[in-house]
Formats: structure tokens, sequence, C-alpha cells
């Protein structure tokens, strides 16, 4: 739909028709060129009253939003378009203020006037809506580093948090601690944000505990910040207290005196209010690790084992599992932990239950934690039970991961499952091992199967394994990985007559399987090591043959290296040998390095030929191949294709092309090219293989490489031609559409009045396509023009455009040099006749130009019009000047704009001007104008660094 339609719905009297017009200008407004039109009428349609009339509506005054703030980047008057924007700041529905405090914080950065900005921002920030409001608070902490007054912005939200609504100011809380790392009085914000603790909504209290960890780094004076906390610990309010401890312990790595601080935490765990103890119990626990006397520490944590309240024992417990690898002396620590055993309280021993289990790799005496925990196995308590049996099961799969041994891998293996089973038999809703005894049997099953029948029993254990699951990201991770390797087993099990463990030896298709195993296991490593390692360990065993497809593919590549010596393709089929050779069968991830290292090679060394394209296929196929093994059994094809390979030193010279329309076009462009081969071909069938390849010397001395084709007269023929050398050249960065075209005159102004003979450059508005159009009853519309030429391009030109102000025109040594190799002359004068557009009959008189030079051509730099058009019709001339200011008109280089766009490189056009696209257009300046344009270019050429 085009800007046209859309006016017509968004001015419709009809409210339904104004919001389908509104809808159309959010689907479509990266295609709608006026954006200052957009602008105005997305402004009109957000305060339509009669437009969001439903709930669902609001979704459409959010996209309307989003949509103003994009568009606001584009309008060309942003002054305008911010008083637009501000005056819905005043609007009396509380939707289109919020509405306007979003776009406001969207386009901030490009608004003329911040303080005006900032200014809005703060009025609806006090608005009386409390979404407004809330609203307001987000944008100010979103944009807050860009504000004019950071001080002022600061104190205007520290003002909010008086707000009545406590969820206004949670939110102002959390826009504090995001901008704190901006405000200039750090120490003073850190005073204005503490005060907030004592909040009389106790949520707010803790939400500003949990911002202070993210202020308390950029606070300057740390000490202070920290006795600041400690006070907060002798409060006589219980539940600031509580705070202090949980602020103690969110901040405590970033403290400067540690030692006072676990004092502090230590102090509030021996509390008289329990909650106070347990929150200080939990703290300490998280902060252990960051204690400089860690020996004193500990002594403190087994005191509070003591405490006369469970939840305190309990939170005391998790911090000793947690922190025991961070003893020095964990002799003494372990004796410590063990006097847990006898704890009256049934959370304590399943705690300490699990503290064993995780423990276990740094426990000195392993045989007497084993002995501990097999005693807890009896206890009274379910929960102990379970968390007895589940920790044994953890330390035999940690047994199993540290094995070399594959007869005790398995031993252990075995046993882990059996104390699984052991613990999942318990019943208790949260017992982990419901999930770990089916997961650990499969697994079992699938590497150690004997039979057919494993299958149905795999199964069995999936669908259990399932049961478990309850959103564990984690379980559902390592449960694909099972499903995976049961997916192999039923490879290997679909062949007759072969036991499995001959198919592990045999086969290798199965590692698909197995290789989505290992993608999902680096998924798990930090949740569960363990079980990741054991996994890692069972898919080793089903892999046998990694090391054979190894040495098949160094096979290979020696062959491919012999059998190209003496060719072109020698050095790169050598070079691909030597990388292979020093491959070794590594761990997976390290293989499938080396493999998409060499792929990269091949793709950077391989010319991009037509030629070679089925070489880039295969590439492409092998880099999808998620299975290792697949992977590395696809390459021995890929190196067998190298000595095939076309290289062709000539073809991947070339970083310039050129194309011309016409021969007497080529011909020009030729005589100044040097170094040349004219008779290049590529070989094949068909139309568009022969080409002349050239040099042309840049000012510094370096070599720029050309390919020059003629293509024939029309865009079409241009784009495909185009298309086609781009293919054969693939280091071709840029094209040149060099020849003569039809001038545009404009006599009542001198500076842009194109004549005869004159050179004529695409300028950054690059070409319109005049004959892609849509044709209505009343009115024509031309559609949007092609692309903009190369901006390397146009920087010469420029280049050139500044040395012919200082008197330099290198371009006019070489009309001289040609004219005398081809023989001709420039036309006279008098032969340079304009008429006049109304009457072909009528001459008219050239106006009076200061800036040309007599006998030699004029450059102007501006649009040039394309189509499939023989343009004789000077008033259609005319009206292309006035409507897009072209100065020449041509058959090509839309063409040329579109092949270039599609392969993503650049094009420029130089045009001598022959005619003026009148009546009398005759061949008498053509060659010559074809002179003009290849000397400008080989100009321009020579100035590119």
């Amino acid at each position: 739909m085009d800007q046209e339609e859309i006016d017509k719905k968004c001015n419709s009297k009809n409210p339904e028709e104004r919001k389908k017009g509104l809808h159309q200008l959010i689907n479509d407004v990266e295609y709608l060129s006026d954006k200052k039109k957009v602008w105005e009428q997305l402004v009109k349609l957000i305060s339509d009253k009669y437009i969001y009339t439903s709930y669902k509506d609001v979704n459409l005054l959010w996209k309307t939003a989003d949509i103003l703030g994009i568009v606001f980047l584009h309008v060309p008057d942003k002054k305008q378009a911010s008083e637009d924007l501000y005056r819905l700041t005043s609007d009396k529905d509380s939707d289109i203020r919020w509405a306007a405090a979003k776009v406001i914080g969207t386009v901030f950065q490009h608004a003329p006037d911040k303080k005006q900005a900032w200014k809005e921002l703060a009025i609806l920030s006090a608005d009386k809506d409390r979404h407004v409001r809330s609203e307001a608070v987000k944008t100010i902490g979103t944009i807050f580093q860009y504000a004019p007054d950071r001080k002022q912005a600061w104190e205007e939200l520290v003002r909010l948090t008086s707000d009545i609504d406590s969820d206004l100011r949670w939110e102002v809380i959390d826009a504090l601690g995001t901008v704190f790392q901006y405000v200039p009085e750090k120490n003073q914000g850190w005073k204005e944000i503490i005060r907030l603790i004592s909040d009389k909504d106790p949520y707010i209290s803790w939400r500003v505990v949990d911002v202070l960890e993210i202020i308390f780094q950029y606070v300057p004076d740390k000490k202070q910040a920290s006795e600041d906390l400690y006070r907060l610990t002798s409060d006589e309010d219980s539940d600031i207290r509580w705070v202090a401890a949980k602020a103690i312990g969110t901040v405590f790595q970033y403290v400067p005196d540690k030692n006072q601080a676990w004092e502090e935490l230590a102090r509030l765990a021996l509390d008289q209010k329990i909650n106070v103890r347990w929150k200080a119990a939990e703290a300490v626990g998280v902060v252990f690790q960051y204690v400089p006397n860690k020996t004193q520490a500990w002594e403190d944590l087994v005191r509070l084992t003591s405490d006369k309240d469970r939840d305190v024992r309990n939170r005391v417990a998790e911090g000793l599992k947690k922190n025991f690898q961070y003893v020095p002396n964990k002799q003494k620590a372990w004796e410590d932990l063990v006097k847990l055993i006898s704890d009256q309280s049934s959370d304590v021993r399943s705690e300490l239950a699990k503290a064993i289990g995780m423990a276990f790799q740094y426990v000195p005496d392993k045989k007497q934690a084993l002995q501990d925990l097999h005693k807890l196995t009896s206890d009274k308590d379910t929960s102990v039970r379970i968390k007895a049996y589940h920790s044994l099961g953890r330390i035999s799969i940690y047994n199993a991961s540290q094995s070399k041994d594959e007869e005790v891998y398995l031993d252990e293996l075995k046993k882990a499952v059996e104390f699984f089973e052991k613990a999942a038999k318990e019943p208790n809703w949260d017992n982990p091992s419901k999930f770990c005894f089916p997961f650990y049997s499969s697994f079992y099953t699938i590497i150690f199967a004997k039979n057919r029948d494993a299958k149905g029993e795999v199964e069995k254990y999936l669908i259990e394994a399932k049961n478990e699951i309850r959103g564990s990201k984690n379980k559902k991770l390592l449960l694909e990985i099972i499903e995976s390797l049961m997916s192999a087993l039923n490879e290997v099990q679909n062949l007759e007559n072969m036991s499995l463990e001959k198919k592990k030896e045999e086969l290798d298709f199965y590692r698909k399987y197995c290789e989505r195993a290992e993608e999902l296991m680096k998924n798990t490593e930090k949740a569960v090591p363990s079980a990741t390692k054991v996994m890692r360990i069972g898919s080793r065993i089903l892999d046998r043959k990694l090391k054979f497809l190894l040495k098949e593919i160094q096979e290979k590549a020696k062959i491919a290296c012999r059998e190209s010596q003496g060719t072109d393709t020698e050095e790169i089929a050598c070079a691909v040998k030597r990388k292979v050779q020093g491959w070794k069968a590594g761990t997976e991830e390290e293989m499938a390095l080396d493999a998409e290292d060499l792929l990269t090679f091949m793709k950077s060394n391989v010319p991009r030929f037509p030629e070679n394209e089925h070489i880039f296929e295969k590439i492409k196929e092998i880099e999808n191949q998620k299975d290792l093994n697949l992977l590395l059994r696809s390459i021995p094809d890929l190196l067998k294709e190298l000595p095939k390979i076309m290289i062709d030193p000539e073809r991947v010279k070339p970083t310039i092309g050129i194309i011309t329309a016409l021969p007497k076009e080529y011909v020009a462009v030729n005589i100044l090219m040097e170094n040349k081969n004219d008779k290049y071909k590529i070989q094949g069938s068909g139309a568009g293989r022969r080409y002349c390849l050239g040099e042309i010397l840049s000012e510094e001395g370096d070599k720029h490489n050309l390919v020059l084709a003629t293509v024939g007269m029309g865009n079409n023929i241009a784009a495909t031609r185009a298309s086609i050398l781009l293919e054969h050249f693939p280091n071709v960065k840029s094209i040149i559409m060099v020849g003569i075209a039809g001038g545009v005159p404009y006599p009542d102004k001198a500076d842009d009045h194109v004549r005869l003979g004159d050179i004529v450059v695409s300028s950054e508005n690059g070409v319109v396509q005049y004959d892609f159009i849509k044709q209505e009853i009343e009115d024509i519309t031309h559609r949007n023009p092609p692309r903009p030429p190369s901006a390397s391009l146009l920087d010469a030109v420029r280049y050139l455009e500044a040395e012919e102000i200082l008197g330099n025109r290198p371009w006019e040594k070489y009309i001289d040099q040609s004219l005398s190799i081809i023989k001709i002359i420039r036309p006279s004068e008098d032969k340079d006749i304009l008429y006049c557009s109304d009457s072909q009959k009528d001459i008219i008189n050239h106006p009076k130009d200061p800036k040309r030079i007599k006998g030699q051509p004029r450059v102007f730099i501006g649009s040039i019009a394309s189509a499939n058009i023989l343009q004789k019709d000077p008033k259609a001339r005319d009206k292309l000047r006035d409507k897009f200011g072209v100065k020449a008109i041509e058959m090509e280089a839309s063409g040329i704009a579109d092949a270039t766009w599609n392969h993503e490189v650049g094009y420029l056009v130089v045009r001598g001007i022959c005619d003026y696209c009148d009546s009398h257009k005759n061949d008498e300046w053509q060659q010559y104008a074809a002179v003009v344009a290849a000397a400008y270019t080989r100009a321009l050429i020579e100035s590119i660094p």
C-alpha cells in the first residue's frame, strides 16, 4: 500500500478505517519515504479517542508508541517533532500520557533540547495516574546517563521514594540501583538509599537490600558505607536487624574489613530473635569463602550448631556443607561435621547426609565417611534415609567418573543404581532419587545391554524418569541424553546376527545420537559435573572408530596433494594436507575445531567460481552436520575434489569491473587499460564469456586489476551480464558502467546546464528507474529507486571534484591520448544545437557558463535516469529533470544497480553526453562522448588508493 492510500484511511471519518490506516502505517513504515508525514499521522492517530476503544487496543497503542520512537530518528525537523510529542504529555487520557513517556525515553538521545525533554519526563513522574508515573520512572532509569543535569535527575528520583504507592516506590528503588553508577555524589546517594531500609513496607526494605548489592561496589567510601550497615545491626526493630544481616551478606565481598563484617554477622547469629539468627546463619554460610580467617570462621559456624532453634541449626549445617572445601584443616572440620549425626533435628541430620555426599571428594578419610553415611541409612526419619542413600549414589557416580578402569567404572555405576533405587523406594514427594534411579538405570542398560530385551527395559525407565522431571531444566537435558543414547542402541540392535560388542566395534552411524548427548552435556556441566563426566565415559565406551576416520582423512589429503603436483591446485591441496597431518585424536571438541578450521581455510582459498560451486555446497552440508562422526566421514569425499578445483589465477585478480553497452564504448575504455589480455575467455557454452583483463596504476604506484565486458543495450541484459561477470570474477568489489547517454539541459540555470560532450557521474542519489511505475487513472507513481552507488567510488568522485577546483583535470590528458589513437576530433561547437522542448523546430541559445573551459567537457555529478526506453521526447526529459533532478538519461544503469545490490558489491555510472534526448538525436557526438567517459573513469581509478 502506498502513502496516498494510507492517507485516505488515516483521514477517513470512519474510526475503523482510521484504525486500519494506523495498522498499515505501522506495518509499512520502513517503505514510506515521507517520514515527516508519517510522523504527523502517527501523532494525530495516537491521540484519536475513537481508535483505542477496547482492551485489546492497548497493544495497538504500545505498537504506535514504538513506531513513533523509530520514525522520530528520520524526521527532518526534530524540534517540531519534539513539540508534537510534548503536547501528548498534557493529554486528558492517561494512556496517551503513558505512551508519551515511553516515546520520550526512546528518542531522548536524539532530542534537540534535552533539558525540555527531561522537564516533560519530570512532570510525568508526578502524574496523578500511577501507570504514567511508573512509565516515567522506568524511562528516567533507562536514559539517566544522558540527563543534562544528573544531580537534579537523581533528586527527582529520590523524591519519588515518598510516593504513596508502594509498587511505584519499588520501581523507583530499582531505578536508583540502575542509575547509581552515573550519580555524581555517590556517597550521598548511598545515604539516601540506605535510609529506605526503614520503609514501613517490609517488601521495600528487602528490595533496598537487593539494590545495595548492585551499588555498594560503586560507593567511593566503602568504609563509611560498611559502618552505616553495621549500625543497623543494633537497631531496636528486629526486622531492621534481619535486613542488616541480609545486606551484609549481600555486599560482603566488597567490604574493606571482612573480619569485622564477619564479626557483625556472627553476633547477629546469636540475636534473641529467631528470624534474625537464621538470616545471619544463612548469610555466614554464603560469605564464608571470602573470610580471611577461615579456621576461626569455621569454629564460629560450628558453635552455631548448638542453637536451640532447628531452623538456625539447619542453615548452619547447610553452610558447613557448602564450605567444607574451603577449610584448611579438613580432618578437624570433618569431625565437627560428623557430630551432627546425633542432632535431635531430622532436618539437620538430613542436611548432614547431603553434605557428606557433596563434600566427599574433599574428605580425608573417605572410608569413615562411607561408614557414617551407611549409619544414616538406618535413621528413623525418612528424609534422612533418602538423603543418605542419595549421597551414597552420588559418591558412586563420583567414583565412576574418576575411574580409568572399565570394570571399576561398571561396578561403581551398578552400585549407584542400587543406592538410587533404595532412596527412590522411600515414600517422600521431594525425592531426587525418583529421577536419578531410572535415569542412571536407563543409561546403565543402554551401555551394557546384552540382548534385544534391553529396549523395553530402557523405555520403562525413561517413562519413569519423565514422570519425575517436574520442570527441572537440567533433568530435561539429561533425559534427552538418555533418549539419544537409546536411539543409538536402536540403530545397533536393528542389525541382525551381530553381538552388541561387535556392533560397537564396526558401526559409527549411531554416533549422531551420542553427539547430541555431548551437546546437552555441555549445558549441564556446571549443575551436575559428576553425572556429566559419567555420561562422557559411557559415550567413550560406545565410540571405537574416530581414530580410523582420522587416518582415512589424512590418507585422502596425501593423495589429493600428490595428484595436484604441477597444477594450479597444488598449493591449496598440499596446504590442506599439511593441516590434516597435524590433527590428533583428541577430545571431540578439539576434533570439531580442527574440522571447522579446515573448512574455513577451504572457503577462504577456493575461488568462488561457478565451476567450484559444488565444493561450497559440500562444505555447507558438512558445516550443517551436527554429528561429529558423520562430519568427519564426509571430509574424505570433499578432499577427493581438491585436484579438480578451478583455480585460474587470472580470474581472482580483478577487483573492479567495467561494463559498456556499445562497441565504441568498449574501445574507448580498452585503449586506456595497460598490460591487456583482451581475448580472455571463460570455458563453457553460451554468451557472456569473453572479457578484456588489464591494469591501471594508482597515484601511489599500486596496481588496480580490471575486467572489461560489453553487454548490449537495455537494463535487463545489463543486469544479467553484470551478474555473470560477478560470478566469473569473485573478487570484483565494484562495477563501473561507462558509456554514452542523453543529456538533460537546463537553459534557465547555467550551473545545471548539461551540454554535448560533457561528463555526468552518478551522485549519492544514484539511478532513477523511471519506467518502474504504478500506472493509475489520473496519475503515475514512480516506485523506489535502486540503491545508491558505492561509498568508496563516490569518495573518489569527490576527490576528483576537489582536484578540479584546484585546477587539476587529470582526465583531459587521457581524452587527448584516446582521440589521437582513435584518430577523431571533438565535434565543432556549431554541432551542439539545442532545440526548444515545446517546438522542436525552434533553436534556443545555450546560457553563458563561466565555469566552462572551451573545447573541454564539464563534469556534472547528479542523478541519472534509466529505463528500457530510447528517450526522444524533450518534454518527458524535462519532467524527469524537474521531478528528480536528473542530468542524464540512459538504458543500462538501473540493471547494473540491481545486479550489484543482489551480489552485495558497489557500482558507479559514468556517462559522456552525446545528444539531448529529443527528435534531433543523432550519432555525431557518440564516439567523443564515449572517449570522455572512459578518460574520466581512468582518472577516477588512478585516484583510488
